[in-house]
């Protein structure tokens, strides 16, 4: 796969651009088109409001205010990404979460920030979780303290399993930019299947030109901020990692390494269900 086009959540809090200095940045690397989107709705809070009146007024109100946002959105990515690199602009009467589901079928790879929409008013933040699940495309999520799209050094965390290869699969581009690749597995007890599969992948990743390297991790105390932990102290530009969980009653679960990864808002991360 190529990066020929990337898709970008825009913070309706314009004063929070790291998300989009990053996106910026990467678009730029892969020569790729930036698709810049904005979205929030009305609240519903006022819904219990008596009176079919009182409601529309304040529905209104909200959305006024919420279209506002979205056009000073729109100028701040505007301003913000240079006349060299195509780009378009999408905005959104609606959840995070659903524009971008709607528009995941244009980008090759999705970026969004820890959070989305603005602080200054009451707004639900982006479910990650369910935006890997569903969205068909590699989810990369910046780090809070992200000011460029350093690739010098990818950690994939490894398990020879769909939600893993997918995310590998995915991961080619970015792992081919990368100076240092490392390959983890936590171990589970079994330590000659766990490198056996280890170097299976370290070969496949060079065929495709990709030099890694594998190791195991001990993790006798069962921590699920172990990744998190093992790529911090690695000082990792990048985590790779397949999204695990399923659907029951339309809510998203995860394992416990996956749901911690999902808030490990210190690092930037890959995932890929």
């Amino acid at each position: 796969m190529e990066i020929r086009s990337i898709l970008v959540n825009v913070d309706l809090d314009t004063s929070s651009t790291s998300t989009l200095r990053y996106a910026i940045d990467l678009a730029h690397r892969f020569d790729a088109e930036l698709i810049g989107l904005a979205a929030d709705q009305p609240s519903l809070t006022f819904a219990g409001v008596d009176g079919a009146a009182t409601v529309a007024d304040f529905y209104q109100l909200e959305r006024t205010e919420v279209e506002a946002q979205l056009a000073h959105a729109e100028a701040a990515f505007r301003g913000a990404v240079p006349a060299t690199l195509k780009s378009q602009w999408r905005a959104y009467v609606n959840t995070p979460v659903a524009a971008l589901l709607e528009l995941a079928c244009l980008a090759d790879v999705i970026v969004t920030g820890s959070t989305t929409n603005s602080t200054i008013r009451a707004v639900e933040k982006l479910d990650l979780g369910e935006l890997v699940l569903a969205s068909g495309r590699p989810v990369l999520n910046v780090a809070t303290s992200a000011s460029e799209a350093k690739l010098d050094k990818v950690m994939i965390a490894w398990k020879d399993t769909r939600e893993a290869r997918r995310a590998v699969a995915d991961a080619l581009p970015f792992l081919k930019q990368a100076k240092e690749v490392l390959a983890v597995t936590i171990g589970e007890g079994d330590n000659r299947h766990e490198r056996a599969s280890l170097d299976d992948l370290v070969a496949w990743l060079g065929r495709h030109g990709v030099t890694a390297r594998g190791d195991i991790i001990a993790n006798p105390g069962k921590f699920v901020d172990i990744l998190e932990s093992t790529a911090l102290a690695q000082g990792v530009d990048l985590l790779v990692s397949g999204g695990y969980g399923h659907s029951r009653m339309r809510e998203w679960l995860f394992g416990g390494v996956t749901r911690n990864l999902l808030a490990a808002n210190r690092l930037n991360r890959l995932l890929s269900n």
